[in-house]
């Protein structure tokens, strides 16, 4: 637009007398004060709205602190992203377009972030289906430990020798996951070897009493202890026990040393392999 036009129009408003002016300015004053109630009443029930959801997610759900701060903002955002078209529409944009741009832009950032996509579905199913929670012992991706957090992305454990192991959700939620807290006891099978001249009637009430010493493990159902093989060098006598989860593995230290102890002072041996190296003359 060259300098004569824009004088030309300049010239042309001018002209026109109040009347003109009014009716020109007007609708286009009535539809930006209405797109601004539109914005303000929009953000305003965004907060508003949002925050009742969060307080329910709280409240009566049982996701994880972080999906419930994700999952809020994407529907706060959602809301202002309807209340900005709904303000365009008051000064007639096609928004069917601005929605069409949308949907190619969402599509072109999923397709570029698809393992990372998959991680968070798959931690949101983690959260809603609880298989695992924090502090309980699992075993799940190639990992055993004790979950510290579930997060949108990756679930922690910490192992044993007190290690940090961030698994990825989908490695999680697609394989197997073994808890070992969830049902509240854990029973144990160990198996322990006697010599086969022993007296085996006298070998498991030897270990029934370790057991029975012990005010860790349960007394219903019954510990059991059976010959569950003949092995090459031993009688092998199995023993099950059940313990609460939490002293499972104190208890289970306990019931080895004290089972060793037990046996040598009944005179029980628990016989090893015995290597025999034959020496031909050349």
């Amino acid at each position: 637009m060259d300098w004569l036009n824009l004088s030309l129009i300049i010239d042309a408003v001018l002209g026109q007398s109040d009347n003109q002016i009014l009716n020109l300015l007007l609708p286009i004053g009535v539809k930006v004060v209405g797109a601004g109630v539109v914005l303000i009443v929009g953000w305003i029930f965004a907060a508003w709205f949002s925050g009742i959801v969060d307080k329910f997610l709280a409240q009566r759900t049982l996701l994880d602190a972080t999906v419930e701060k994700v999952l809020v903002q994407i529907l706060r955002f959602a809301i202002l992203i309807v209340t900005i078209l709904l303000a365009l529409q008051m000064f007639g944009v096609q928004t069917a377009t601005i929605l069409a741009l949308l949907s190619g832009v969402a599509l072109a950032i999923g397709l570029a972030v698809q393992g990372t996509l998959s991680n968070v579905a798959a931690g949101v199913m983690l959260l809603v289906l609880r298989p695992l929670k924090v502090g309980e012992w699992v075993a799940a991706g190639g990992s055993s430990g004790s979950v510290s957090r579930v997060g949108l992305f990756r679930t922690d454990l910490i192992t044993l020798g007190n290690v940090l192991v961030s698994v990825p959700n989908t490695a999680m939620f697609e394989g197997s996951i073994q808890n070992y807290t969830r049902l509240g006891r854990r029973r144990m099978t160990a198996v322990v070897g006697v010599a086969y001249d022993t007296d085996l009637d006298q070998a498991m009430e030897v270990l029934r009493g370790v057991i029975s010493a012990n005010k860790a493990w349960d007394t219903d159902p019954a510990p059991y202890v059976y010959v569950s093989n003949l092995g090459d060098f031993s009688v092998d006598l199995s023993v099950w026990a059940w313990a609460d989860g939490k002293m499972y593995w104190d208890a289970q230290a306990a019931f080895r040393l004290e089972a060793k102890k037990a046996l040598d002072a009944a005179g029980i041996e628990i016989p090893y392999p015995h290597q025999v190296e034959i020496h031909k003359a050349g």
